[in-house]
């Protein structure tokens, strides 16, 4: 089956888990997969909504390695 993700990298998780990001017309699209549950969710958003939640990850990286956000 084809989908709008083939061909985009998979960023892998800790347990083999995995999300994938494309874009298609003016939305983000956000799919993450769980492999142990062989479950998966596509999320859809804006690009406004897409830079927050990027900013999000980056944020709480950053304190996952004990620095400020």
């Amino acid at each position: 089956m084809t989908t709008v993700f083939d061909g985009t990298p998979k960023l892998r998780g800790l347990s083999g888990d995995y999300a994938r990001v494309t874009c298609i017309e003016d939305r983000v699209l956000l799919r993450c997969v769980d492999t142990m549950a062989e479950e998966g969710v596509t999320i859809a958003m804006s690009p406004e909504q897409a830079r927050r939640l990027a900013e999000a990850i980056k944020d709480a990286a950053a304190e996952a390695e004990g620095g400020a956000a």
